[in-house]
């Protein structure tokens, strides 16, 4: 018999290791470990799909989109998307990807169909609301408008001559109708709830690059931005007064502490407040003079009528309180006051002068 050539220790064991096991076993494991990620990325194909979509309009969200757009095409294709949109279906939870990219389509009034009336609906003599026959009040607007529409919303059933519906959404505005487009939903509450006014509050979201309806992208404070953006603020309005609208309180931003973002935040209100200037039936309500500390800064407490302080920011600074959001909802009910319940012996809301704008 041949004689055993295996090394051994000085026990008799065989002391070479097995490399070629070794070998295939750490190269079974990365392989494992390769499938299991790429198994992994189409699982969450849909759900990165999304995020990419979420980005600021720019080369990185153009990029993003690059990588995960064919990732999100396989996993569709092999089903492999399926078991998360089922569980959050049968958890009641929003889609966790979705299959095809949210065109950008920027709603704008329809154009105006024959003679146009003697004189437009905003500017005939408003309807005085009584018991039985109030006023509808329609809020709406992102996040901001949370707090300040709450107030508003008990305010205007204090009076017993409105009747509000708050409709705020969170991550939403005028930039992105490929996310939340708020035309349609305007349209399709005014429809629905027959409002005589509407506040709106916009603008926190809106401090990023935004895309037109034929693809073109203009960076934040361009002079491209700026043309779209006011011509989206006056195409709201238009759409509203189409709708029935009587009157629009445009609420602008509050001051916020963070220079850049407050100087973003001042750009849009010099929007705001220049299109309701020259749009008969829009009255602009000033949150970033009600919200400063009478210098046009920031401040997280105010005093009230009774020299109280008041916290009226919440602690990261942009967000109101309570007591913050009433500050605005008084404003524009003292503004609905002054128009829809005149006191005797008042005159109502100034013929338009000749730089403003008639209502469509």
């Amino acid at each position: 018999m041949a004689d055993d050539q295996t090394p051994r220790d000085d026990q008799g064991r065989g002391a070479g290791p097995p490399y070629g096991r070794r070998r295939r076993t750490a190269a079974s494991a990365l392989v494992a470990m390769l499938v299991a990620l790429a198994l992994g990325a189409l699982f969450n194909a849909p759900a990165m799909k999304k995020t990419a979509l979420e980005q600021p309009f720019g080369a990185e969200r153009s990029f993003r989109l690059a990588l995960v757009d064919p990732l999100a095409t396989v996993s569709h294709w092999l089903f492999l998307d399926r078991p998360a949109r089922f569980t959050a279906v049968a958890l009641g939870k929003p889609d966790p990807g979705l299959t095809g990219a949210p065109a950008v389509v920027v709603v704008r009034p329809a154009p105006a169909k024959g003679d146009k009336p003697a004189k437009p609906l905003q500017e005939r003599p408003l309807p005085k609301p009584f018991k039985g026959h109030p006023m509808h009040l329609y809020i709406a607007g992102d996040s901001m408008m949370g707090l300040p529409g709450m107030a508003l919303t008990n305010l205007s059933i204090q009076t017993k001559l409105i009747k509000p519906l708050l409709d705020y959404r969170i991550s939403t505005g005028l930039v992105r109708p490929d996310a939340f487009n708020w035309p349609v939903q305007l349209q399709s509450q005014a429809k629905a709830f027959d409002p005589g006014a509407v506040a709106v509050m916009f603008g926190a979201n809106d401090n990023q690059p935004l895309q037109t309806a034929s693809g073109e992208v203009h960076q934040f404070g361009s002079d491209g931005w700026k043309k779209e953006y006011r011509r989206r603020v006056q195409d709201v309005i238009g759409l509203l007064f189409q709708s029935g609208v009587r009157r629009v309180y445009w609420i602008g931003q509050p001051v916020m502490p963070e220079p850049s973002f407050n100087g973003q935040v001042k750009l849009m209100n010099e929007i705001y407040r220049g299109v309701a200037e020259k749009t008969f039936g829009v009255r602009y309500i000033d949150a970033y003079r009600l919200l400063g500390d009478g210098n046009g800064r920031w401040a997280q407490y105010l005093r009230d009528e009774h020299g109280e302080l008041q916290q009226v920011r919440e602690q990261d600074g942009e967000h109101l309180t309570y007591a913050g959001g009433l500050r605005i909802a008084q404003a524009v009910l003292d503004e609905i006051k002054k128009e829809w319940f005149p006191k005797e012996g008042e005159a109502g809301p100034p013929p338009p002068e000749e730089s403003q704008t008639p209502a469509p």
